[in-house]
């Protein structure tokens, strides 16, 4: 009995041994497993990272490239780009997609009013306001009338361009067509009677170059500064004015022939930077565009180009120039919106120093607009100087109205006249009727989205 008890005695003292030192064990491998980061009283910061949505094009680009890398030297944040495949307007289809499943991609650039009208009011966007209150940052005072407004009061984009637009041309089309360099006060008339002497269809020359977005529809109505909306805010789309202007739009292909008709540009899958490969005289397109000019690595030319104003109709009553504001928001369900707004913030700031295009910004002086066109002019070794930039683009006699049709179901509206006057434009449908449905269609719209 007594070796019995000696013997249960002898294995408690064993175990009781054995959790001592694994006690032991442990303590010593707490304290000898510290972070080496943390050594020193050295503590390893997180990297900062932010994500952001860009198109394949735009991505390969030298101005984002640049812009990235300064934003990243200067703010220590990484960029990481969700590559959307596409160009245009085409990729935000995929980002309306991701907006409605909750994906985490924290900024988005808003191309136009229509895509921030769009975005601000479906709630797809963060609120900035805090960020504004905690930066003390006075986004009315820098942006002015250029920083978009919603319903609700709040700010959820910050605009990085305020573009007009320009017609650029083609100097050596010019040349071997023995055609003078367009300059000064000029006509819708005197433009395609232009780009006829340019066209050369031998060589697969078109003397002018537009693309597919809904403004070119319109494009004369707004020189006008026809409202898209009725006073009772119905569609005013019945507006002789939008009529004419479509036609004329599509004249310029079918009947006149000096650019890709409808049907060519859709069935050839012609870009929106077309422009760049030196097979038309003239490109009527909005001053973000000078950036294509300055990156002779993703295009490069043998060619040199020129800006001169906005043709306007021959009757004197429509001289008016048009153009878009452009931002960055943040995403509702962003991973990093702090980061994401340092980045937005600083792209609005900064923007316009890398594209040639005219700020958002209403606090720069005359001075600072003339040294933006100097290194515009610089960036482009001389081929545009600043005299020609200051008069196409400020010291005329043309007024400016916004390019997009906007307010109550704007962007349904815009598609639905890209979906009607295509009809038009392919020959499946007759002007009277593609206005009246554009019309009809419109005014649904407008009521849907509670406008009416």
């Amino acid at each position: 009995m007594a070796l019995k008890t000696k013997r249960h005695t002898s294995i408690i003292l064993l175990v009781f041994m054995l959790l001592m030192t694994a006690c032991g064990n442990a303590s010593e491998s707490q304290s000898g497993s510290e972070d080496p980061s943390s050594q020193d009283g050295n503590v390893a910061q997180k990297e900062r990272v932010v994500t952001v949505y860009e198109d394949a094009k735009r991505a390969e680009s030298e101005e984002i490239k640049k812009k990235n890398a300064d934003f990243t030297a200067e703010t220590g944040i990484k960029i990481e780009m969700n590559v959307v495949p596409g160009d245009g307007i085409e990729v935000y289809k995929k980002i309306d997609v991701d907006m409605i499943s909750g994906e985490k991609t924290d900024v988005i650039r808003l191309s136009n009013p229509i895509l921030i009208d769009k975005y601000g009011s479906n709630g797809w966007l963060y609120p900035l306001d805090e960020f504004m209150t905690k930066d003390n940052y006075d986004s009315a005072k820098i942006y002015g009338e250029y920083l978009p407004q919603f319903a609700d009061g709040k700010t959820y984009v910050y605009p990085d361009q305020a573009g007009k637009w320009a017609v650029y041309y083609n100097k050596k089309i010019f040349d071997e067509a023995g055609v003078p360099y367009p300059s000064g006060d000029w006509t819708w008339d005197e433009y395609i009677e232009t780009a006829k002497k340019l066209t050369n269809s031998e060589k697969g020359i078109y003397g002018s170059y537009m693309l597919d977005y809904d403004n070119y529809m319109y494009m004369l109505a707004r020189q006008y500064n026809v409202s898209g909306y009725k006073e009772d805010g119905t569609s005013n789309y019945d507006d002789p004015a939008f009529k004419n202007a479509l036609q004329f739009f599509g004249d310029l292909g079918t009947v006149h022939k000096i650019q890709p008709s409808w049907l060519e540009f859709k069935s050839k899958k012609l870009s929106w930077d077309g422009f760049m490969s030196g097979d038309y005289g003239m490109h009527f397109i909005g001053t973000w565009y000078t950036n294509q000019f300055k990156d002779k690595t993703t295009y490069p030319r043998d060619w040199e180009v020129g800006i001169t104003q906005i043709p306007v109709p021959a009757d004197g009553n429509g001289n008016n120039n048009f153009g878009i504001v452009a931002g960055y928001g943040i995403n509702k369900n962003a991973e990093h919106p702090e980061e994401a707004y340092t980045y937005i913030k600083w792209m609005a700031e900064n923007s316009y120093k890398y594209n040639g295009n005219l700020p958002a910004r209403v606090d720069l002086s005359d001075e600072d607009i003339k040294g933006l066109f100097q290194k515009t002019s610089d960036d482009l070794s001389g081929e545009i100087t600043v005299e020609d930039l200051d008069k196409a683009l400020i010291s005329n006699n043309l007024g400016f109205v916004d390019e997009k049709i906007t307010g109550p179901g704007s962007t349904e509206y815009s598609n639905i006249i890209l979906q009607e006057s295509e009809l038009y434009l392919v020959g499946q449908k007759s002007l009277e009727d593609t206005v009246k449905s554009i019309k009809t269609r419109a005014d649904q719209a407008i009521k849907d989205a509670g406008g009416e």
